[in-house]
């Protein structure tokens, strides 16, 4: 689907063999037989059928998690942060007890109450930074494993825009069914989980070229089958992991919240006067920073540079002006900070891949197509942070 646009960044790995329970079921139906009392067995709803890790997050919050569109392959759901802006989670459930996730969120904060059941968490950062608020930190393209001592009540996303995936595998149904789908492996679900979120409930790792190539292929997944397809993903991710006899440990240094916020000034100041000249220099004045330090911790924290982040808000305003307004293509590009309209229109192209007047036509037409969903929904996000930066720097 190349989600949210990105370009298919594909390397080389060997290929998993892998039996695929192609029966399984995602959903057990009334009178299917649970695994007696055991903990992590999700409860029922009023039509007798085991409800999703999603379907009681969903109802634990109902303020916070809305399901705004099912098309039988997956659920989509908002995620309002603590801002009032709003994330978007596409939700499948692959297997009985194994679900996979992809999330992208704005930055901000969110809280809500999480699950109980007993189960294992992988989460992939694929762009941005993720955060629990007992400093468990995630960043890009790190892998974290976690269980069930620890829990996402607050999550703060500090970058742009998080994107990334989360696997839950249930402690009794999701295993089993791991077990059986790669009988041919020598697979010990419990002893897998207890060395990969260690002693503490969690460890971060960074996977090597053939994990991480693995792991960004989910995103190329086009509209042809897609659960079946990552369903097997799924299941070809956890035979490598199992097959790796020793995952390296993540060596970045974090930076402060103290060192966030004073970055975030920067960041303002890159995302408003759009029609102006403004300088890393002047980003790390405000920054409080020397423009080195500056830009090395800002590209750490948020996972682009400081001038393409402006780039990219001048590339947003403008398509928010050629949707909204009649303002001429020579006009739009000098709002948005280019005296030249042809370096604007190359500019705008290698963005979009549509001209400026093309942009608009097809906008205003309806006969814009974007690769696909996911692509949208990203790029929308991008739009909205770019002209939350034109607000203000928070305080």
């Amino acid at each position: 689907m190349h989600h949210g646009g990105l370009p298919a960044r594909r390397g080389r790995h060997q290929p998993v063999s892998i039996l695929l329970l192609l029966e399984t079921p995602c959903r057990r139906k009334k009178g299917a037989r649970q695994s007696g009392g055991h903990p992590d067995v999700l409860p029922r709803d009023k039509r007798g059928e085991s409800m999703t890790v999603f379907d009681i997050l969903a109802r634990r919050n109902a303020d916070k998690l809305r399901a705004i569109r099912a098309d039988g392959a997956s659920v989509r759901y908002h995620l309002r942060m603590d801002d009032g802006t709003a994330g978007v989670i596409d939700a499948f459930e692959l297997f009985d007890g194994v679900s996979l996730a992809f999330n992208s969120i704005p930055q901000g904060t969110a809280t809500w109450d999480d699950v109980e059941p007993l189960e294992l968490q992988i989460d992939w950062c694929l762009h941005g930074r993720f955060q629990l608020d007992d400093g468990i930190r995630l960043g890009e393209g790190e892998l974290a494993v976690h269980d069930e001592r620890v829990r996402k009540r607050s999550m703060e996303f500090p970058a742009p825009l998080y994107t990334g995936l989360t696997i839950r595998i249930s402690r009794s149904e999701g295993a089993k069914t791991l077990s059986r789908s790669l009988s041919a492996t020598s697979l010990d679900f419990d002893v897998l989980a207890q060395q990969l979120a260690g002693s503490s409930g969690c460890k971060v790792y960074a996977p090597d070229p053939s994990m991480k190539a693995l792991l960004e292929s989910f995103w190329d997944i086009d509209e042809r089958e897609p659960l079946m397809r990552l369903r097997l993903k799924t299941l070809e991710l956890i035979a490598l992991v199992n097959a790796t006899p020793r995952l390296a440990p993540r060596t970045e240094d974090y930076q402060r919240r103290s060192t966030i916020d004073s970055l975030e000034r920067g960041m303002w100041l890159l995302g408003s006067n759009l029609e102006h000249d403004v300088t890393v220099a002047d980003a790390a004045k405000a920054s409080c920073m020397g423009i080195s330090a500056f830009k090395e911790k800002f590209t750490k924290t948020f996972g682009v540079t400081p001038m393409a982040f402006r780039r990219q808000c001048r590339m947003e305003r403008a398509a928010q002006l050629l949707e909204t307004t009649e303002k001429s293509i020579s006009t739009v590009a000098l709002s948005v900070g280019y005296r030249n309209p042809s370096k604007f229109s190359a500019a705008f192209a290698a963005t979009f891949k549509y001209s400026p007047s093309g942009y608009r036509t097809a906008n205003r037409s309806g006969s814009m197509h974007l690769t696909n969903s996911f692509q949208s929904r990203e790029l929308n996000m991008k739009r909205k942070l770019c002209r939350t930066c034109a607000s203000g720097p928070k305080h």
